[in-house]
């Protein structure tokens, strides 16, 4: 088989300039392209590499391998003109698969992504295995890639826009938390988001694992075809085969038996749905070998990540919340019900067209009187305020930045108030990434005391 020695980029964010990072260190030569005129490269560090800054490849180039960004859409004119010359156009997890002997234990869904990939590589650290977490994470993959062997394993969060470039990419271990609207600006319907979601378990054999959340019902019906061996896990009742909560403790019926295995209060992280990311890293770490002594030590320890209901700061008996990584309704739905009451909720961001009726019914209707004020920002700060009247709420503010909502947010927050950043939306109108907009909003809190 001829080895590739001419590739084109196309997208030089994080894991765009991870990819040229690695194939310039082998001596490749690069075409890199990337629309945004503004981008800054120190173009000097590279040797094998010809940067085209503001400008999208024509389609007609002579290379020999086409690696796209995830948020590049596949169905633009000059990749499908790469593809109709049969010139291979895949992903850079796809690509990194290729170049490495480890094993991959993959983490997918709507929601919860982060916590659960993050928790499932401490059960890995904790029990000794060589472990990389990698992936939407962000932390490139090819980046661990250098420093791996055949004992490696690459614990990883999957989007659906990397896992939409797979071909013969395959995950050992394989979990889907949930599925709810988003990301439809990109893939156009419900179902053609969880089909690539669903790309997960692709390459699967008997061999592999399956989790899969017993209480999402596209998620849970997917067992039914899987080639896999298929876990089940549940926070609301027992499963047929895998780990679940039933009157405050967790069981798992894995072993052929039922084991009550310990009390939900072992575990620091609250609230339901980290419930839910919990039990599937159990699962997952189980089809690891990773012994339930190991995940309760780690259990009673563990956090949660930044940017996920994150406490910032208290100011005049004012609680501050961060949950910029709420990037679409149903993850700000949880976080707004994390808590009681008295919340001042800033929201707003890209629009993914998705509906926010399901958002907005978390402080309306008979939850009316939760949420004192809604501050929105970016562009679909219309379609919330619109959506919220529909719905009976009207007390809503316009601002048109991060430093304008915490000033309202402050000025309007009595004691005992809650101030929570869940934007229900993407960054990507008004910041590079929902990491930028939380310390955005961290430091415009920090600047208030």
């Amino acid at each position: 088989m001829k080895e590739n020695n001419k590739f084109l980029m196309i997208g030089l964010g994080k894991s765009g300039l991870a990819m040229i990072d690695y194939l310039d260190s082998l001596g490749k030569n690069i075409l890199a392209y990337d629309n945004n005129k503004d981008l800054k490269i120190r173009i000097q560090d590279y040797k094998n590499v010809e940067f085209y800054i503001g400008k999208n490849p024509s389609g007609e180039e002579m290379v020999d391998q086409v690696i796209i960004s995830p948020g590049v859409p596949t169905d633009l004119p000059f990749v499908k003109k790469f593809i109709d010359r049969g010139i291979e156009v895949i992903g850079e997890v796809e690509f990194a698969y290729r170049h490495t002997r480890g094993t991959f234990v993959g983490v997918t869904g709507t929601n919860g992504k982060t916590t659960t990939t993050t928790l499932l590589g401490e059960f890995f650290k904790k029990y000794g295995l060589d472990t990389k977490v990698v992936g939407n994470i962000g932390n490139p993959v090819i980046e661990a890639v250098r420093n791996a062997d055949e004992h490696t394993w690459y614990v990883s969060e999957l989007s659906s826009f990397q896992l939409e470039m797979i071909k013969e990419f395959k995950c050992h271990i394989a979990g889907f938390l949930n599925l709810t609207p988003d990301h439809l600006n990109r893939h156009g319907s419900l179902k053609t988001y969880g089909e690539m979601k669903s790309n997960i378990f692709k390459n699967q054999t008997k061999d592999d694992y399956a989790v899969l959340n017993y209480e999402d019902d596209y998620v849970c019906h997917l067992g039914e075809k899987l080639p896999s061996k298929v876990l089940y896990f549940s926070t609301k009742r027992e499963v047929p085969f895998g780990i679940y909560l039933k009157e405050g403790y967790i069981y798992e019926n894995i072993t052929g038996i039922t084991n009550k295995l310990f009390d939900r209060k072992n575990v620091l992280l609250a609230g339901n749905h980290n419930m839910e990311n919990v039990l599937m890293a159990m699962c997952m770490a189980y089809c690891a070998n990773i012994s339930f002594d190991c995940m309760k030590s780690v259990l009673s320890n563990f956090e949660g990540v930044e940017h996920r209901l994150e406490f910032v700061e208290m100011i005049d008996g004012v609680r501050y919340i961060n949950d910029s990584k709420g990037t679409n309704p149903d993850a700000s739905v949880k976080a707004v019900e994390a808590f009681e009451k008295n919340i001042i909720l800033i929201a707003g961001g890209m629009d993914k067209k998705v509906p926010f009726d399901k958002f907005v019914e978390t402080f309306t209707g008979k939850h009316l009187g939760k949420v004192k004020k809604l501050i929105l920002l970016g562009e679909t700060k219309n379609i919330i305020k619109d959506c919220a009247q529909k719905h009976g709420f009207d007390s809503v503010d316009l601002v048109n930045n991060m430093e304008e909502a915490v000033d309202v947010a402050h000025q309007q927050a009595e004691g005992g108030d809650i101030v929570l950043l869940s934007p229900a939306c993407a960054s990507w109108d008004m910041y590079d990434s929902y990491e930028i907009r939380g310390e955005d909003f961290k430091n415009r809190v920090y600047a208030l005391r």
